[in-house]
């Protein structure tokens, strides 16, 4: 079942990303590409990445908060797809470490920071 749902899932982010020209105006707004300086965690990065269908854990450094979005000329639904690529590395087993210790926090003593 989860082959069927990893499958889906990657066909939904390379419909999100069927328009995108690789343009670059995405980064001019991303907080993680300003304080990073590195191509490899710009938005563009996780387009070209993610329509190659290569699934990296650097979809977990986006913070998700939309700014590609206000740039994309082609109004790209980017975060959608980051999510989406964060889902079928889930359905692979290599979530998040700091979100898995973050879970466990909350499981055992109902606080993440603790």
């Amino acid at each position: 079942m989860t082959n069927i749902e990893e499958k889906n899932t990657k066909e939904e982010i390379l419909e999100i990303f069927d328009k995108c020209n690789r343009c670059g105006l995405c980064k001019e707004l991303c907080p993680v590409f300003k304080v990073l300086k590195e191509e490899q965690y710009s938005p563009r990065a996780h387009a070209i990445l993610l329509s190659n269908k290569v699934f990296e854990e650097l979809v977990f450094k986006c913070s998700l908060c939309k700014a590609c979005e206000k740039k994309c000329p082609f109004n790209l639904k980017i975060c959608n797809a980051i999510q989406k690529a964060r889902q079928v590395l889930n359905l692979r087993g290599k979530e998040n470490p700091n979100m898995k210790e973050m879970l466990r926090k909350l499981e055992n003593k109902e606080n993440p920071w603790l």
